[in-house]
């Protein structure tokens, strides 16, 4: 018990400590490069704060800031923190999402893989209904469970792999690699009718993904 309420503190200081480095204000996030003295540095993939008329478009307190040996800074002399998450506003995206998250993971190709891995395990079994398979997506549920799994062709580059699951209440995309060490994940509403259509919810998942693609696309400095 002690242990794990070390843990516990530990974790809100860290969490805290990261808080208290991100500035009062700023327009953009830079996500970092990594020195080859395992340093992160500033000068990697760089995201918008604000919308183009300058609405504040993240979630602040979910914003995780590094400290750096030195930032960047935009055209009216701004900071631009180095972050390794970011969350955007859900209700400023305008695709009815209810999370749109940026994070670092040391691999996005393996985190990939692994969220991929229940969804072939589920094509694997037995009780596997009927999948369908359209032009740029493979969808499958099992009998008896409000649940479906859907891999998407990635519309980055690289095609890792994109794994979609859904159940009644909502689709949860856990990783969506933009490159080798940034992700997208994101939550949005579902239904018990949506998930009992596969033909339907493929098509409406593959959408939602372009979306979220779109959106990002003007924000990024990078890509």
């Amino acid at each position: 018990m002690i242990r794990i309420t070390a843990a516990i503190i530990f974790i809100l200081f860290v969490n805290q400590a990261n808080a208290q480095t991100c500035p009062d204000f700023y327009r953009f996030v830079d996500f970092g490069l990594k020195g080859n003295d395992g340093v992160i540095y500033r000068g990697g993939p760089t995201f918008r704060a604000e919308s183009f008329s300058g609405e504040l478009i993240l979630l602040e307190k979910q914003t995780k800031c590094l400290k750096v040996p030195e930032v960047s800074k935009d055209g009216h002399g701004n900071p631009i923190p180095v972050v390794t998450s970011i969350n955007y506003d859900p209700a400023k995206t305008g695709i009815d999402l209810n999370q749109l998250r940026l994070s670092i993971v040391d691999d996005t190709e393996n985190a990939a893989n692994e969220n991929a891995s229940i969804h072939q395990a589920r094509l694997a079994k037995p009780n596997s209904i009927a999948s369908t398979q359209g032009s740029n997506f493979l969808c499958a549920s099992t009998k008896d469970t409000n649940q479906l799994s859907c891999q998407l062709v990635s519309p980055y580059a690289g095609n890792v792999s994109l794994v979609v699951y859904c159940d009644a209440l909502e689709c949860r995309m856990p990783v969506l690699a933009i490159n080798k060490e940034i992700q997208i994940s994101a939550v949005w509403k579902s239904s018990e009718e949506f998930v009992n259509t596969l033909d339907a919810a493929g098509s409406e998942i593959a959408k939602k993904v372009e979306k979220i693609k779109g959106f990002l696309t003007p924000l990024s400095a990078s890509f």
